[in-house]
C-alpha cells in the first residue's frame, strides 16, 4: 500500500477520521487536541504558573504524548487499511471459487489472476489455479503453478495438497493418453472395415448350378443345331421343375 504524506498526518487520528470515520481515530484526535490545548494554556495563558522547569516539563510531556499518540493511531489505521485490502481479496477469491464450482473456467481464472496480481504469494489462490488448469487439461501450466507454490515460505503448510494435485495431474495425463490411443485404434479399425466388406465373394462355377431344376446356358447352347427346339427344351425343363 502506497503511503502519501499529508499535513493532516501530523495530527494523530485526524486522517482516520477524515478518510474512514473511525471512532478510535476520533478518540486519538480528541486526546491529542486536549494535550495540545493544555500545553498552550500552561505556557501562554496561565500567567500565575511558575516559569522555568515546570514549563519545560510541559513541553517535553507534549512532545512525548504527540509521538506516542501518532504512533498508536497510525499503526491502528494501517492495520485497518490492510484488513480492508484482505477482505477485498477474500471476496474476489470467493468469487473465483464460485466460478470454479460452476465450471466457468475462464471467469474463475481471471478472478484468481486478479487476486495473485495483488498478492503473488497467495498460496490458496495458486493451488486453486493449478487445479483449474488440470481440469481444462493445461497440464504444463498446472505444473508451473505448483512449482511457483512450492517456492513460497508457506509451501510446507500446503505440502500434502500439492502432492495430491501432482498425483491427480499424472493420473489425468495417463487417462488422456489412453483415450487418445483408443481413439486412434478405433479410427484405424474403421479405415480397414470397408476394405473387408468390399472383397468379392467366391463365385460358384457356372457348370455347377446350385439348383438342379434350373437350366443352365451351357445346356441351352448344346441344343443348338441338334434339331430340337430350344424353346421346347426350356419349357420342358420348366415343366419338370414344376412337377418336381
Amino acid at each position: 500500500m502506497r503511503v502519501v504524506f499529508s499535513p493532516l498526518s501530523l495530527w494523530p487520528g485526524f486522517v482516520g477520521v477524515v478518510r474512514r470515520g473511525l471512532w478510535d481515530q476520533l478518540a486519538f484526535a480528541l486526546l491529542f487536541g486536549a494535550l495540545a490545548q493544555a500545553t498552550l494554556f500552561v505556557n501562554f495563558f496561565w500567567s500565575d504558573f511558575p516559569s522555568g522547569y515546570l514549563r519545560a516539563s510541559s513541553g517535553v510531556v507534549f512532545l512525548i504524548g504527540w509521538i506516542f499518540l501518532g504512533a498508536v493511531a497510525g499503526g491502528r489505521f494501517k492495520r485497518y487499511e490492510k484488513s480492508l485490502l484482505f477482505d477485498a481479496d477474500g471476496e474476489l477469491f470467493l468469487e473465483a471459487q464460485t466460478r470454479y464450482l460452476r465450471g466457468e473456467w475462464f471467469e474463475a481464472e481471471c478472478a484468481l489472476k486478479s487476486v495473485l496480481k495483488k498478492n503473488a504469494n497467495d498460496a490458496e489462490a495458486l493451488l486453486l489455479l493449478a487445479t483449474l488448469y488440470r481440469h481444462v487439461k493445461r497440464f504444463s501450466d498446472a505444473r508451473q503453478t505448483l512449482a511457483t507454490l512450492e517456492k513460497l515460505e508457506t509451501a510446507d503448510y500446503w505440502r500434502h495438497e500439492i502432492w495430491l494435485e501432482k498425483e491427480a495431474i499424472q493420473s489425468d495425463v495417463r487417462e488422456l493418453r489412453e483415450e487418445r490411443l483408443a481413439e486412434r485404434e478405433q479410427a484405424e479399425n474403421e479405415e480397414h472395415a470397408p476394405e473387408a466388406s468390399t472383397q468379392p465373394i467366391a463365385e460358384q462355377p457356372l457348370n455347377e448350378p446350385s439348383n438342379p431344376n434350373v437350366v443352365s446356358l451351357e445346356e441351352v447352347a448344346s441344343n443348338v443345331g441338334t434339331g430340337r427346339p430350344i424353346l421346347r427344351f426350356c419349357i420342358a425343363a420348366d415343366e419338370k421343375s414344376d412337377a418336381a
